[in-house]
Parts: structure tokens; sequence; C-alpha cells
């Protein structure tokens, strides 16, 4: 028998043409490799496939696909047990316990395609073939002229996995190319981890072939950036990871393993805690890489909190004793292992320790239990959370701590207790407990404020009555200004050029945006005239400038005034009491005993802070 041979890249049997491999047929970053349908992304506003089976605990014969029940779908649920029937697919094995053969087929039907036209849906309906829960939102959507269906559908869009590339993100042309059998998306949807080890056997059966050098740097050059990435800890993560995923560590440790690869020498690198999020079990592979870098002949100069990496280090820099103005003072600098009376070495040394308690409040009836839990890498997860505790989730990078408190934990308990949050809840059998609770807060690395205008102020509600103080001084009443005037944000007495910012951003085309002082007010954000107006010899800015204690201490002055003022005078002293327990708390023992009760907490400079940038730490401006 004979076989058509072709030396192009058309297939002469088929006449399918292939496009020759470049680089950019392997980048979703490309037009030439990205999918045209989501361009790349992976994803696409559309019916979320997922939506419709909420609960996988639940088998098909318990009415598992949700649009299918009701009399809209009645007859889909019935299609679809037949078909389940003539395919072999048990109809009461709960969906989570199915094949993800068979998951396909449910939501895609038996041909599979990514969008089917009014007349195949027909057809495929009068022949008796399954067309999917895909198809049955496809022909829902011809009906999407009525009110009522778009609401319907609007209860299933979301951004969901395109259909085009099932979230592959590439051309199709891509995935015709393979190494060792498995084409590219399937690789970097491995775990660090995983792919370590079969790109290691595929290096070393490389090697046993004919020398082919520009092959052997590639496949060299990708298993020594992947060790670096396992070595820092990183064997979880996947390499289709998107970064807005990753923690400030983890993005950090990445960043890290980039300036290994790169084999730098007589470099200095600034690291700026770069165990965060790390456990205890990976921290020594990273001091294992710092110290691989210094011993290239690179210097390290590591800010950091841990005791393992302090005690590691060749050299210690330690600056303190307190926080805000009571720190910037150089109290030890040399080894860890010298002696010194105050600062860290106390701590590291062992002289100074937390006292373990002695005893350990115990558990009362009151729980939240947890049943059936999924999401990410938790499967079918039972677990009992007592109130009223002091409880520490732990464990490994990657294991599910995030998952667990944020998409399981706090997003379940939030929807049942009717507090509006944004995201999916991860799917549960059972939660038990909430009645114990009157609502739930989640605490994270966030920024508090979402626009580089805001201040402590700001934040814990004590500018308004500020500017309430303001607006009854003589003089402004004298001018009729109102509480509003004094306003940063929308306020007539604010600065005209930089609208209250206090600095301008210059634009540097091609280079990153600067951003300068704004000359006519020099940072003060009000206006001249504004600035002239005080209350009890103190302008706005003179106030926005204060340290949170020097503003307590002001306020906390009620003699001789008015009523209306002491008591707005009570209530921003009871909002700064909040800031500075905290700081109280955050502080150290040794400058509380040395610099009270004049201690500042750290939030000196930044109670005015106009500084621009949305990611610097919030939580002290």
């Amino acid at each position: 028998m004979s076989r058509p041979f072709s030396t192009s890249w058309t297939n002469p049997r088929t006449g399918f043409t292939l496009r020759p491999p470049t680089a950019a047929l392997f980048s979703f970053n490309s037009p030439l490799g990205a999918c045209p349908k989501c361009r790349g992304f992976g994803r696409i506003i559309g019916i979320d496939l997922e939506k419709a089976i909420p609960d996988k605990t639940l088998s098909i014969a318990q009415g598992a696909i949700k649009p299918f029940q009701g009399e809209r779908g009645d007859e889909c649920q019935r299609d679809l047990v037949k078909a389940c029937r003539e395919r072999g697919v048990d109809v009461k094995c709960p969906v989570e316990d199915l094949s993800e053969d068979e998951l396909e087929w449910i939501y895609y039907g038996d041909r599979r395609t990514e969008s089917l036209s009014p007349e195949e849906l027909e057809e495929l309906w009068h022949s008796g073939e399954w067309y999917g829960v895909k198809g049955f939102f496809d022909w829902m959507e011809t009906k999407a002229y009525k009110m009522h269906v778009r609401v319907f559908l609007s209860r299933y869009r979301s951004y969901t996995t395109c259909s085009a590339c099932r979230g592959k993100r590439l051309q199709p042309e891509s995935l015709c190319f393979r190494v060792d059998g498995k084409p590219l998306p399937e690789l970097w949807a491995l775990a660090i981890g995983d792919l370590l080890p079969w790109i290691s056997d595929l290096k070393s059966r490389i090697s046993e072939r004919p020398k082919d050098s520009t092959l052997d740097l590639v496949v060299t050059e990708i298993f020594s950036r992947l060790t670096y990435l396992d070595q820092v800890g990183l064997g979880y993560l996947t390499l289709d990871r998107t970064t807005r995923t990753l923690s400030g560590g983890e993005v950090e440790r990445v960043n890290l393993t980039t300036c290994l690869g790169a084999a730098l020498t007589g470099t200095l690198f600034v690291l700026d805690e770069p165990t965060v999020g790390l456990h205890p079990r990976d921290i020594d592979r990273l001091v294992g890489v710092m110290h691989g870098l210094r011993d290239k002949g690179n210097t390290l100069v590591v800010v950091e909190h841990e005791q393992a990496v302090m005690q590691a280090a060749d050299h210690l820099v330690d600056i303190g004793p307190g926080a805000g103005s009571f720190g910037g003072t150089l109290i030890y600098q040399g080894s860890p292992r010298g002696k010194s009376a105050v600062g860290t070495i106390p701590w590291l040394t062992g002289s100074k320790s937390i006292t373990v308690p002695e005893k350990r409040r115990k558990p009362g009836k009151a729980k939240i239990q947890i049943r059936g839990a999924t999401r990410h890498n938790l499967k079918k997860l039972d677990v009992d959370l007592p109130l009223g505790l002091f409880t520490v989730l732990t464990g490994v990078s990657g294991s599910g701590k995030s998952t667990f408190a944020h998409d399981l934990l706090y997003l379940n308990l939030a929807r049942k207790l009717g507090q509006e949050v944004e995201g999916d809840a991860a799917p549960v059998r059972e939660l038990m407990g909430s009645q114990h609770l009157t609502a739930v807060e989640l605490v994270d690395q966030t920024a508090v404020a979402r626009t580089p205008r805001s201040t402590p102020a700001v934040f814990l509600g004590a500018f308004d009555p500020i500017r309430q103080l303001f607006a009854l001084a003589p003089e402004a009443k004298a001018r009729e200004l109102n509480t509003g005037f004094f306003s940063f944000n929308s306020g007539a007495g604010r600065c005209d050029r930089c609208a209250g910012n206090g600095f301008e951003k210059v634009e540097m085309q091609f280079l990153s945006d600067l951003y300068v002082t704004c000359p006519d007010c020099n940072g003060k954000r009000y206006k001249s005239s504004t600035l002239d107006l005080h209350y009890q010899g103190k302008s706005i800015h003179d106030i926005l400038d204060m340290t949170v204690m020097d503003a307590i201490a002001f306020y906390s002055e009620t003699a001789g005034i008015p009523a209306a003022h002491a008591k707005r005078h009570d209530q921003i002293v009871k909002l700064l009491h909040r800031w500075w327990k905290w700081a109280w708390a955050t502080s150290s023992s040794d400058s509380r005993s040395t610099h009270c009760p004049a201690a500042r907490p750290s939030v000196s400079s930044c109670a005015n802070s106009s500084h621009p940038r949305e990611d610097r730490p919030q939580a002290s401006c």
C-alpha cells in the first residue's frame, strides 16, 4: 500500500497546511501564536459551565445540572438521563466522582465542538444524540431577545475558559507540535516539581543522541531555571500561573531565580523580605540559594525578620530602637553571634524570648463545621473550626492555606451571613455553625485604600470631624466656609494645580512616569489662602502633618472650648486611639520604656503622605 509524503508543511492526504514552527507560534503574547478567540488570555466573558453544576456532590439523577431543573430544562434533563444510559454513564454517581472524559461529554455533548448553530442543534436533538450543557445554552442564546431569557443567562455568565482553545491560550496549529508526546500547554500545566524530573529524563536521553549544541543549550537552560525555582521553594507552582495571583514573596523569589539564571558576579542584590509566605521547611533552601549568590562574588543586602535568615547571615545591621521618629539609629553592627543588650541581638541569642502560655484555652461546643469542601487542591475536605479560640492555619507553601481561608471559609460564611462580597466561594456540601457568628471580616495584604489620596485620618473617619472643627473656626465662619471647603479630594480650598494630590505626574512616554512635588503648594495639598485659616493656632496641613500621638495630645485638650467642639475632640481621640493601640502593641518594649509617654507610632511622616504609588504599605499611609 502506497502512502504519499511531502517535503512541505502540507498533508498530501487531507490538504491541511501547518505553519512552519517559529518562537512566535508558541507564544500567547504574539498574534501568530495566540488563540484568535480569547487573544491568548485563555478566558472570555461567557457562559460559565461550572456554574451549571454548583454542587458536584449531587448526581445527575439528584439534579446536579441546575439549569435543567424546572419547566425550562425538564426535557433536557430527560434527554441527558437517556443519553447517559446509552453511553453507560452512572446517573446516580456524584458528579465529582465522574471521569474527566465523562464530564467533558456532559458539558459539550457527542460532537464536542466549540459552538453549534441552531440548525445543528435541531439535527442533534432529532437524531437522539446528546447536545451537551453547552448546546442547551447555545439554544437559549437564540432566545436572548426575550427579557426573562437574558436574566436567566446572566446568572451563568462570568469569565470562563475559552471554548476554542479550552484555556490553552494557543492557536490550534501550535498544538500540533509535541515534545516527547506532550504539547506545550500540557507541559506548562505541570507543577515545577513534576516538570523537573521530566526535563531531567529528557536531558539525559538527548545526551545519548548525536550532539546538537543548540538543543543541548536550550534544554540545559530550561533545566537550570526550573532547578532554581524548585530550590527557592516554588516547586508547587505551575508555569501557566498568572503573576497577579502570586504573593509578594513568590514574585520576589521568581525574580531571584532570574538573577541566578543570569549568573551575575560583582553585583549588589537588595532583597526585601524574600521569606514572606515561605514555610520554615523551605527557608534553609532559600538561604542556600542566597549563599550561592554570595559565593559567586556578589553582595546581598536582605531586609528580613525571619530568625533563621538572620542567624545565617555573615553580617547584621540593626536599626532602631523604636519605630517612627524613635527609629533611624544604628544600634548594632557586626556578627549575628555578637553581644548587645538592646535591639534584635538579645532575641537571636535567646536572652530574650516570648513566654509560651502555660495554659491553653479549651475548645467549647460552638464551632464551624465544613463538609465536602472542594477548590483547587482541596478535595472533599471535612474540617471543624472551634470558635472563641486563637487558631493558626499552617502548612507548606502551596498546600491550600489561602484557598481554605479566603475561598472556602471567608466567602462561604460572608454569603451565608448576607454580606456582599466579590468572588466565587468554594463549593461545599455542608456548612454549619454560622448561627454563632454575627459577621466575618477579611484582613489580608490588600491595600486598605483604593486611591493614593487616602490618609490614616480619612481611612479612620477622623478627617470629617477635623474638617468640621475648621469650619466652626471664627475665620471660616466669617468667610461662610463649610466642611467641604477643607477637603483635598473635592473642596474649593485644595490646590488648583495638583487637585489636592500634593504631587504632579510627569509622563515619560516610553519610560516610567515621574511624580514630582507640586511647586504651587509644596506638597501641602491646599491653597495658601486655605492654610491661612487656623484652628487653635494650627492650619489644616499642620494637623495632617502631626503624628498620631501628637494629634491625640492636641485634641485631648477640651478645657475652655464650646461643647460642640469638645464633642468632636472626643470623637477624634477615640478614632485615633484605634490606630495608637496597634502601634503601641507592635513597638518594641525597649522604646516604650525609654521614651514613654511621648512615644510615636511608625506613621509619623505618612499621616499626610502624598506619595502617588498605590502599592506602598497602606497600613501606615
